[in-house]
């Protein structure tokens, strides 16, 4: 059995009860998260575009459009949301596919609303969803899509959401197999973007495209069916690899389990250095007037991706190691507003900019997030603190508690929803298995 047709088969036959408990509460915990970004998301900038121009742009009202009070198509809504929840850089990741969550969630749960699905087909569809795209990227973003400039996050979850939304649209395995197909030519995703709203809306793209896929394959759309494998086939377009192999999960062996949550609204490669300046901060009663440099050992990718070193507006103070340290230890709370384009005019923060120093090892492999970063912290009277940073709070090795999550998630939904709507939504969420239709979930959160 080739690729396209064993990722096929895999989802038709695949479902709910081939996953252990624990993979469907990682399932409800990420959907938690997910949304709070997407609530969050419709204030700022690149999602109250993506809301205008779905207004705009009119549609049949069947999805909602979290936060903006309107419903859509859910091809359109997954649009607006999945952009909207990116747009925070919240969105939770797993490595070394460099995959993230904050396209399909939303998508999954724009379509699911059109649907009338349960909470738990949701899940189910995320889980698989994710698996197929995740599977593959461990090997092909690293192994040749990264270095050709391909965003395998967007790109290969374009193929995620499509097998998802089979899933929900309840397709035939042949149907299934068309879909994936008719995915790969709407997948797509630049590294060359990030910084920008381009690199947000790209999720929104593959959610909506993903959607799309699918529906068009119920409908009798043709696509190659052998489009993964072999000469000149997806898997040898993004990264040289035509006869690429992977595995496929049941059980508790699925990559969702590998997701790691972020706390920063900024790229996750910054997610555990960041963690390492606030505990040596912290543990040594420093103030930023005492901090004379900081220095991070970085692999020769880093910079192709964290590369604002004095940036001009919240976008790319996401992908600023400068302004993240100046944040750390400027002793202050980062928060959403760190990363805006009012957050980023800060004076005192500009100020601690010049304090970062980013040393790349040539000698080190390439790779997206690498093993480790040394960090080094220097004061003005000459003492010296270092820390190998290699694992943030909320990674797999050390994650986020419910509460953490709960707390996440209100933080995200903080003067947008009340208080008491924005719990009835998490509660609602973290029972999602139970829920006979997730209408009344996207009624809240569609509605502040």
């Amino acid at each position: 059995m080739n690729a396209t047709e064993r990722v096929a088969d895999y989802l038709f036959k695949t479902g709910w009860d081939d996953f252990h408990p624990d993979v469907h509460h990682k399932a409800k915990t990420l959907s938690v998260s997910a949304l709070g970004m997407a609530v969050a998301g419709s204030r700022i900038h690149a999602g109250e575009v993506l809301a205008r121009y779905a207004r705009d742009a009119g549609g049949t009202p069947r999805s909602g459009v979290i936060g903006a009070g309107f419903s859509t198509t859910a091809e359109m809504a997954a649009l607006v949301n999945a952009t909207a929840a990116h747009s925070t850089e919240l969105e939770d990741d797993s490595w070394p596919e460099s995959m993230y969550t904050c396209h399909i969630i939303p998508a999954v749960f724009a379509l699911g609303e059109e649907l009338g699905s349960s909470g738990k087909e949701i899940l189910e569809a995320f889980i698989l969803g994710y698996e197929i795209q995740a599977r593959p990227g461990m090997v092909l973003t690293n192994g040749g899509a990264n270095d050709r400039g391909i965003l395998t996050a967007p790109s290969l979850g374009a193929i995620g959401v499509a097998g998802a939304a089979a899933k929900l649209l309840k397709l035939s395995r042949e149907e299934t197999r068309m879909a994936l197909s008719l995915a790969v030519s709407q997948a797509s995703g630049s590294t060359r973007q990030m910084g920008t709203g381009a690199h947000l809306y790209e999720a929104g793209v593959a959610g909506r495209n993903g959607i799309s896929a699918a529906k068009l394959a119920k409908l009798g759309l043709t696509g190659e069916e052998n489009v993964f494998e072999g000469r000149r086939g997806y898997f040898d377009m993004l990264a040289g690899m035509p006869d690429l192999e992977f595995p496929l999960g049941r059980g508790s062996d699925l990559r969702v389990m590998e997701v790691g949550f972020k706390k920063y609204t900024a790229c996750y490669l910054m997610q555990r250095i960041v963690d390492g300046v606030i505990e040596i901060v912290q543990q040594n009663q420093l103030t930023a007037n005492d901090v004379e440099k900081v220095s991070i050992e970085v692999n020769p990718t880093f910079l192709e991706i964290i590369k604002f070193p004095a940036p001009r507006n919240g976008e790319e103070s996401r992908f600023s190691m400068h302004h993240c340290v100046a944040a750390a230890i400027s002793g202050e709370e980062i928060s959403i507003r760190t990363f805006t384009d009012e957050g980023v005019k800060e004076s005192h923060l500009q100020a601690q900019w010049s304090k970062t120093e980013l040393v790349v090892r040539h000698d080190w492999p390439r790779a997206i997030l690498g093993e480790s970063n040394p960090l080094t912290v220097r004061t003005r009277d000459g003492r010296e603190y270092q820390k190998l940073c290699v694992v943030s709070h909320g990674d797999p090795e050390d994650p986020l508690t419910d509460e953490e999550v709960r707390g996440k998630y209100l933080s995200c939904t903080d003067g947008i929803l009340p208080l008491a709507r924005a719990n009835e939504g998490a509660d609602m969420l973290f029972a999602l298995d139970t829920m006979p239709n997730v209408k009344p979930l996207m009624e809240i959160l569609t509605h502040p």
